[in-house]
């Protein structure tokens, strides 16, 4: 004896996550810094074809407590989500949007980049359907002067060397997933730079050496200063002990 049975199956739900960059002008960050009366600062207008309405922007803006912050703007057929964004100048990273991972960057403010420097700012945008009511009006997205609209379809050509595997400098490259970095694993993908090639990755490792520089962490990280030339972190840790607050066990 036989039996039949039927079965089924469907999608439901379908949502996105976007790792971005973004390269506003350093001068106008610091102008809405000192001034909250400034004009806010745009990304390009994002549009991901493959998806109906799927369009939003990122604006940068002070808010009511003389800091910068960072919001979405988009479709209301669509749920956005900034999980993080942080903003890279030279050597050093500061935090706008942070998460839990991040806790270790200081915000961002306009005595860290002068108005001459280049700085990028990196974030993750999660998008999923919404239900808007059904009265709701679709929003305009006006262009800015300073906007274009950017058109992507599909996933963007990611390389990084067939031989390498460490999993977390991976899915930071590929997914934008933050490390739970710990020292070790910090001067690790420091000392694998040149393999991986992905600087801002190391740029974060720095950051995280800064804010853990302890009596007992001291030795392990001036080590790694100086092993892979950098000034910034060795300049950090000689002035922990000129300062006074560690002494070296």
């Amino acid at each position: 004896m036989s039996a039949t049975t039927t079965q089924s199956s469907g999608v439901t739900s379908v949502s996105y996550s976007f790792v971005l960059k973004w390269t506003p002008k350093a001068k106008a960050l610091n102008e809405l810094y000192k001034n909250s009366g400034a004009t806010g600062v745009r990304s390009d207008l994002y549009q991901f074809k493959t998806a109906k309405d799927l369009r939003f922007y990122l604006e940068i803006d002070n808010d009511i407590l003389d800091e910068l912050s960072i919001y979405i703007k988009g479709s209301k057929m669509w749920s956005f989500e900034l999980v993080y964004a942080f903003l890279v100048s030279k050597d050093r990273a500061f935090v706008l949007e942070t998460s839990d991972r991040l806790s270790f960057l200081n915000l961002y403010s306009s005595t860290h980049v002068s108005d001459e420097e280049d700085v990028t700012i990196h974030c993750v945008v999660n998008a999923c359907p919404a239900r808007p009511a059904s009265s709701a009006k679709e929003v305009d997205l006006p262009l800015m002067e300073c906007q274009n609209t950017i058109n992507f379809e599909g996933v963007e050509d990611i390389t990084y060397p067939s031989n390498y595997t460490n999993e977390m400098v991976i899915d930071f490259i590929r997914k934008g997933d933050i490390p739970n970095f710990n020292i070790d694993q910090a001067i690790k993908i420091i000392s694998e730079t040149n393999e991986h090639k992905c600087e801002t990755l190391r740029i974060l490792c720095l950051e995280y050496l800064i804010k853990n520089i302890t009596a007992q962490s001291i030795r392990k990280i001036s080590k790694a200063a100086i092993d892979f030339g950098l000034p910034v972190l060795e300049r950090k840790c000689l002035e922990q002990i000129a300062n006074g607050c560690l002494q070296i066990r």
